[in-house]
């Protein structure tokens, strides 16, 4: 009860800190208004392009792990689409590292009788990459605005928590070389300093999840080659991204400025992956539109590409992915059958 109470009451101090934002911003609106307005139709039409190929990216990311887990490949494309639609909404809508989607992925498996433990080894191992794909990105990102000297002290506090937590979990991930056990043991550390920190009994941390991911990352461990494929599609899933931000901006009159897009996106994340609310709420459109007003965009319209971003990088992805949720529980039962090289050793091998 304490900690929906603590929730609710920082969800709440948000919601007014970013209402105030805007109060203060007030007399920016009419512009905004007329940006919004005046928007080109031929960068939204490209806008909605990116957004399709960003989908698609995210397919590719989970089909190419498949293939290397075993669970299957890139053949279920067409069948899996509607399974990624509705994880990426699922992870915008909770706040789980990226795993809320995991539980899609399975549902699937079990209606197609294919192997849990490949089907979930594929969906860490994806996660991952994609942790390691937006490292590359948020390093790129920040030495432009380096080199530009615009970070201001806020952005350079949320990137270095950012970069504290990863390298925490790079840390984790090094334990998977030494051993399965050091790696269980190091897997609940973050929950018993949170409890200690919060003053509260420790917690039971469920291993199961520490074993997915070392059998994840242990495949590809073995077979490192394996991993550029699904290593490019999670670099595309950025670089969609940044291209999202780019046409958003470049439709309402901000210019054409992918380095701008490319800063403003890397910081919005890090700001939405700080921040408490589901995908980054309000902490996303501050931070992309506090970057481009930094590179000299007028405010009106770098609230407009913030909200036109918004609207192709969140609200329409959670709109459809909410028609996937409802759609996907009532379809067929796909193909079933297991793929080639599967059988009790080999489940074995994927927990």
């Amino acid at each position: 009860m304490r900690r929906r109470w603590a929730r609710t009451a920082v969800a709440g101090a948000t919601v007014i800190a970013l209402f105030l934002v805007v109060w203060v911003n007030r007399a920016e609106l009419p512009a905004t208004a007329r940006a919004l307005r005046g928007a080109d139709p031929r960068w939204l039409a490209g806008g909605l392009l990116t957004l399709t190929l960003w989908w698609s990216a995210w397919a590719l990311l989970y089909l190419s792990c498949r293939r290397i887990t075993r669970a299957g490949g890139y053949r279920e494309f067409r069948w899996l689409v509607p399974v990624v639609v509705g994880t990426v909404a699922a992870n915008l809508m909770v706040k789980s590292g990226g795993l809320a989607g995991l539980a899609l992925f399975l549902d699937d498996g079990h209606r197609r009788r294919l192997s849990p433990g490949r089907v979930g080894s594929a969906y860490v191992l994806a996660a991952v990459l994609a942790e390691v794909a937006f490292f590359v990105t948020l390093v790129a990102g920040t030495s432009v605005v380096w080199a530009s000297a615009r970070l201001t002290r806020t952005e350079a506090a949320a990137v270095t928590v950012f970069l504290a937590f990863l390298v925490a979990r790079a840390g984790l991930l090094l334990a998977v070389i030494r051993s399965r056990e050091a790696f269980v043991r190091m897997w609940g550390v973050p929950a018993r300093w949170r409890d200690r920190l919060l003053r509260r009994p420790a917690t039971a941390c469920d291993p199961s999840k520490a074993h997915e991911v070392y059998d994840a990352v242990a495949v590809l461990r073995a077979r490192p080659l394996t991993g550029l494929p699904p290593f490019g599609f999670a670099l595309g899933v950025d670089a969609l991204g940044v291209a999202m931000l780019w046409t958003a901006l470049a439709a309402v009159g901000g210019g054409n400025r992918p380095l701008v897009a490319l800063v403003a996106y890397v910081i919005s994340a890090v700001f939405g992956m700080v921040g408490f609310l589901p995908g980054g709420l309000g902490f996303v459109e501050v931070g992309s539109a506090a970057v481009m007003v930094s590179f000299g965009v007028p405010v009106g319209v770098a609230a407009a590409a913030a909200v036109v971003f918004r609207l192709w990088e969140f609200w329409l992805p959670l709109a459809v992915g909410a028609v996937a949720l409802w759609w996907l529980p009532r379809r067929r039962p796909g193909p079933a059958g297991r793929p080639a090289g599967s059988g009790p050793a080999a489940d074995e091998a994927f927990g």
